[in-house]
């Protein structure tokens, strides 16, 4: 057995010491040739007059975005709009597809209050998710997404975990069937606890 342990030995050895070879071979290669095309290079360079350099993509100057109109709404990087409508003039150049407008604004802080309770659900964060709750119902009062009493819920579990609160959030999933928050009231409220 021990015969069979060396001459294995042996052979891993010596396969060892053939991929060396050929891994130095090859880098020996590799930089032999780049030595000898830059010996080449640099004697062609001395004999031959110098040829101008070839423009890169990235050197040349673009021409800048045309100017609009002074009446003309347009981004923060100097960049107008589409027009409003399909039979509106259409300005030369790259356009963005529309302004944001104060609706974008307001439905871009209402989604950042929601993101917030989001995350602070999943940390379980019984404290900030009422201060986040109580801004998101001061603000935005009409509650389209069904998303306040969802997040009340989810409190009342958080803070009184039992059968009343389990209860009062059943009765809650089957009022509010469409709301996005149903999964995370489910998660919450109803399914047990992972170990």
């Amino acid at each position: 057995m021990s015969a069979h342990r060396s001459s294995s030995k042996r052979l891993l050895v010596v396969l060892a010491l053939a991929l060396n070879a050929i891994v130095i071979a090859a880098i020996w290669l590799l930089f032999a040739r780049d030595s000898d095309r830059q010996v080449e290079a640099s004697v062609a360079d001395e004999e031959a007059p110098t040829a101008p350099r070839p423009v890169l993509a990235r050197e040349v100057q673009r021409p800048a975005p045309p100017k609009p109109a002074a009446h003309e709404h347009v981004a923060a990087d100097g960049i107008g709009f589409m027009p409003e409508h399909d039979g509106d003039p259409r300005p030369a150049g790259a356009l963005h597809p529309h302004p944001i407008s104060a609706q974008h604004q307001r439905i871009f802080a209402e989604n950042r209050i929601a993101f917030a309770l989001d995350d602070a659900t999943d940390a379980k964060d019984v404290s900030v998710m009422k201060e986040l709750l109580a801004r998101y119902r001061r603000e935005f009062p009409e509650d389209q997404w069904q998303l306040q009493s969802g997040y009340a819920v989810i409190i009342d579990c958080l803070e009184h975990p039992g059968p009343e609160s389990r209860g009062s959030a059943k009765r809650w999933l089957d009022q509010n069937n469409g709301s996005t928050v149903k999964r995370s009231v489910l998660r919450n409220c109803i399914d047990p606890p992972l170990p």
